[in-house]
């Protein structure tokens, strides 16, 4: 895979202080995802996945805290299993079920249990995924390969971690798992189809689940290769 980097730049929420029901919360992300998903779109024709990370811009700004108020407000029920493994729940808020939101997509939450590593590589051939990490850690498991030529040779294993952003238009072949932790994930899916629609996902002729592959590749503790100037004279 050649490292390249793409900007996206101004993908944030609007101050916290205009956020006074759970509903804006969930149009304000999915406003997010949007923004994020259109913008990658106009940079590659072709299906491309990407990782960023969510940060604060100033003091006493806690996305967790804004959905736990979403949460308090419309409370969901995690349900297994979600894409035929038994050590992954979800649930969605559906903007269509949520009153005043607009948008087509959903704002999902998956929770896979610690040791989850059985969810198969597949595609989402229909919708595009904006996911961002709320807590725990796991692993983003993605190849270059089309969903017809896949065949696990081209895995790469990214470290997924608390507040870390998945953007990855439709078509890319990937899955998530994890070891000794839970990980949560909050997934803007963009149109959102339901969990149990057959387009939901389609998998490769290969299957390949993080359970079956040996480790590919030497730990290694590194900076992102992307960094932003805060200053400059």
């Amino acid at each position: 895979m050649n490292v390249r980097a793409v900007v996206l730049d101004g993908i944030e929420l609007p101050p916290a202080s205009e956020l006074a029901r759970g509903a804006d919360i969930v149009q304000a992300v999915l406003n997010m995802a949007e923004r994020a998903i259109d913008r990658l779109r106009r940079q590659s024709s072709a299906p491309i996945a990407t990782v960023g990370r969510l940060r604060g811009t100033g003091r006493g700004v806690h996305f967790r805290d804004l959905i736990r108020r979403l949460e308090s407000e419309h409370p969901i029920t995690l349900a297994a299993p979600f894409e035929d493994s038994e050590l992954v729940a979800g649930a969605a808020w559906d903007a269509s079920n949520v009153q005043g939101l607009t948008s087509a997509g959903a704002l999902a939450k998956l929770r896979w249990s610690a040791g989850a590593d059985d969810l198969p590589m597949h595609v989402h051939e229909h919708s595009d995924r904006f996911i961002i990490v709320e807590e725990g850690r796991g692993f983003f498991h993605v190849s270059d390969q089309t969903i017809d030529a896949f065949d696990g040779s081209e895995v790469r294993s990214i470290p997924a971690r608390e507040r870390d952003v998945f953007v990855f238009t439709r078509g890319v072949v990937h899955t998530f798992s994890t070891l000794d932790e839970p990980m949560t994930l909050l997934s803007c899916q963009m149109p959102y189809l339901a969990f149990d629609d057959p387009r939901q996902y389609r998998l490769p002729s290969f299957r390949w689940t993080a359970r079956d592959q040996p480790e590919r590749y030497t730990p290694t503790v590194a900076c992102d290769p992307a960094w932003s100037v805060l200053a400059r004279h």
